[in-house]
């Protein structure tokens, strides 16, 4: 007989583990408090209606594939046309010097954003978006989730709340540490302990867009020296719309250092280091800020997953395993077939 398991969080680990566990016949339910899957890896949307449309990946940059596990998963998305390689030149940039990186990685990303590898594997997935978990309550050996969707608030939501399961077997989180450490402090404090380990990293990230190509023989840079860590032409990823499009990261530290900025400062302040760092006067035309709280776990944990089998309450993602992409699907993966076993 198969479980019923709530799973908190559609980024790619909860992804990961809905897809395996419904895979075997479970009952699967994920609750996504935005409106669309991919975690850490959306897409910013500024246009959805053009062909194709006009976006930016303000936050997963790219990935690699490295495992078999996760290369099975990357060559069906590629059969689907939701993911491609970027063959993109790229640098090391520092003080005017620029050498390229030697890597012969591949580097993979969604098309036409990077929000299609969530929605890829969010396909046949019972997946509630704009619905938060505020709660947890134990029913017997059972458990009932407290959600708000909208101005609405229950015990689940949907369009068909018949159709979602009221008690379920197994609670799994895959939201990111400070988020778990708040929900679970006390439902389940050994989880919020561990997740308390856990600090994330602040990221502010900005989006340029500009009326003509900016003159730079590479389409990212890593920075070094610089408040800046990371700047790429977007509009240089396949797939994408026409135009000169440019994403900035700063720095954690920096980031951190202005994290109360408001958005259009922010903006200000890293479009002046963009144009030091290229040692070109360049001016956008449009430019939109976002301020990732938590952006990448700073010392992950690095078992994999979390897993009580006694209170069936555990926990993926890239806080328990490291902080890439691959690694937050294969935490995912390997939590559901420790679930399955149980």
């Amino acid at each position: 007989m198969g479980l019923n398991v709530a799973i908190i969080g559609a980024g790619v680990s909860g992804l990961a583990c809905a897809s395996e566990l419904t895979r075997h016949g479970h009952r699967v339910v994920v609750f996504e408090k935005s409106r669309g899957a991919g975690g850490r890896a959306p897409t910013r949307w500024l246009d959805r209606e053009s062909s194709p449309p006009l976006g930016f990946d303000h936050g997963t940059q790219y990935f690699h594939v490295r495992s078999s596990a996760f290369r099975q998963v990357i060559e069906q998305a590629v059969s689907y046309g939701v993911v491609s390689p970027w063959e993109g030149r790229v640098v090391n940039l520092s003080y005017g010097q620029k050498t390229p990186v030697q890597d012969d990685e591949t580097r993979w990303v969604g098309t036409p954003g990077m929000a299609s590898l969530g929605k890829f594997l969010a396909l046949e997935l019972n997946v509630q978006y704009d619905t938060r978990v505020t709660g947890l309550v134990r029913d017997s050996d059972q458990f009932r989730l407290t959600v708000q969707s909208g101005a609405n608030s229950g015990t689940h939501s949907a369009e068909s709340p018949s159709e979602l399961p009221e008690l379920f077997d197994w609670v799994v989180s895959a939201i990111p540490c400070e988020q778990v450490s708040e929900l679970f402090a006390e439902f389940h404090p050994p989880l919020a302990k561990e997740a308390s380990k856990v600090k994330s990293s602040v990221n502010w990230t900005c989006m340029l867009s500009f009326d003509q190509a900016i003159p730079v023989d590479f389409d990212g840079a890593l920075v070094y020296d610089s408040p800046l860590g990371w700047i790429c032409r977007d509009s240089s990823k396949p797939g994408r719309a026409p135009g000169e499009r440019w994403l900035l990261q700063a720095t954690s530290d920096w980031s951190q250092a202005h994290v109360q900025l408001p958005a259009d400062k922010a903006s200000e302040m890293l479009i002046d280091v963009f144009r030091n760092v290229l040692g070109l006067s360049v001016t956008p035309e449009r430019a939109v800020s976002h301020r990732w709280l938590y952006a990448l776990p700073e010392t992950p944990l690095d078992c994999g997953y979390y897993l009580d089998r006694k209170a069936k309450i555990a926990a993926c993602g890239d806080w328990l395993s490291k902080a890439r992409v691959e690694d937050a699907y294969l935490s995912g993966q390997s939590l559901a077939s420790e679930i399955k076993s149980s």
